[in-house]
């Protein structure tokens, strides 16, 4: 396995102990993780370029901290470090319990200033997860398709937390998902869910607006932001955390997850539905071209 040169050897050392890559590269504490946990960084998926020096694969990751006393997730957020408090995930070393919370890509730089003054003893772990973002604010429309919220008109007025016009919301199920490529395909989502083969997959003819497919790395789809513009494909209803779950790892941290109008045939009737879909996260230059402006085959998946 290549390893990012950002992930230190205690990271390195509980990645090899999870996925089972032979003898870590130091032999002290490294720390159990619970399957949560291993599952997440087990998505995690590395290359190496030409030059030798080990890369992540995405350009955008969220990543697990390991937690180290005196520091907590309290203090982080209550110090302006963390807008909120993180997502929590517990494991188990040879030290006993060991904490990790999840924080973004853009944090780590000021956690680790932070830390440089605040606790300068303290070597920071971080550990990349390879999994599509999502971050659906409950304040405004952000995330959503082909629609800039940091513009002045398209700012609430007013911060109301009871307010349903901003959904789906973080945790909705069900909710209905726009797929543009191998996930419209019942077969592959029954493999992608485990699920037992008389299981019947539900995907309905559907279209998205704000959109077009472009194509990075010479194969692989990416539904990107293009108001005016629609793409074609199908609309499936996620009934938990777990299926997203398996979408999300699916996908990888090349994109992410947005809200977007979904237009379906439903009982033979077109029916508009709040949804998701996966929008492409990676760079402008990693984009070689467009795929028209309507687009009903794709291949999404890495």
């Amino acid at each position: 396995m290549e390893y990012p040169d950002d992930l230190d050897l205690e990271g390195m050392n509980a990645l090899d102990e999870l996925t089972g890559d032979g003898t870590p590269f130091d032999h002290t504490a490294a720390p159990k993780l619970s399957s949560e946990l291993a599952d997440l960084i087990r998505a995690t998926v590395y290359q190496t370029p030409a030059n030798g020096t080990p890369k992540r694969k995405s350009s955008k990751m969220d990543y697990l901290f390991k937690i180290t006393a005196p520091v907590t997730p309290t203090i982080l957020a209550s110090a302006a470090i963390l807008p909120t408090q993180p997502t929590i995930h517990q494991g188990q070393g040879e030290d006993g319990a060991a904490t990790f919370c999840q924080v973004r890509d853009i944090d780590i730089p000021t956690i680790k200033e932070w830390l440089a003054e605040a606790y300068p003893t303290i070597s920071p772990t971080f550990i990349p997860i390879n999994i599509a973002r999502k971050a659906l604010s409950p304040f405004s429309a952000y995330p959503t398709l082909g629609y800039d919220t940091t513009l002045p008109h398209r700012r609430p007025q007013i911060i109301n937390t009871t307010d349903t016009e901003y959904l789906p919301t973080q945790s909705q199920y069900p909710v209905w998902y726009f797929f543009y490529g191998t996930l419209a395909n019942p077969s592959h989502l029954a493999h992608l869910f485990n699920a037992p083969p008389d299981h019947q997959h539900t995907l309905l003819p559907a279209m998205i607006h704000s959109g077009k497919i472009r194509t990075w790395a010479g194969k692989y789809k990416a539904l990107v932001d293009n108001p005016g513009t629609c793409v074609e494909g199908c609309a499936y209803e996620v009934v938990s955390q777990e299926q997203e779950d398996a979408l999300r790892v699916y996908e990888t941290a090349k994109y992410e997850v947005v809200r977007v109008e979904i237009m379906c045939r439903m009982d033979f009737r077109a029916r508009f539905v709040r949804g998701l879909t996966f929008r492409f996260a990676g760079e402008e230059g990693e984009l070689d071209g467009d795929e028209g402006e309507s687009e009903s085959e794709s291949d999404d998946d890495e």
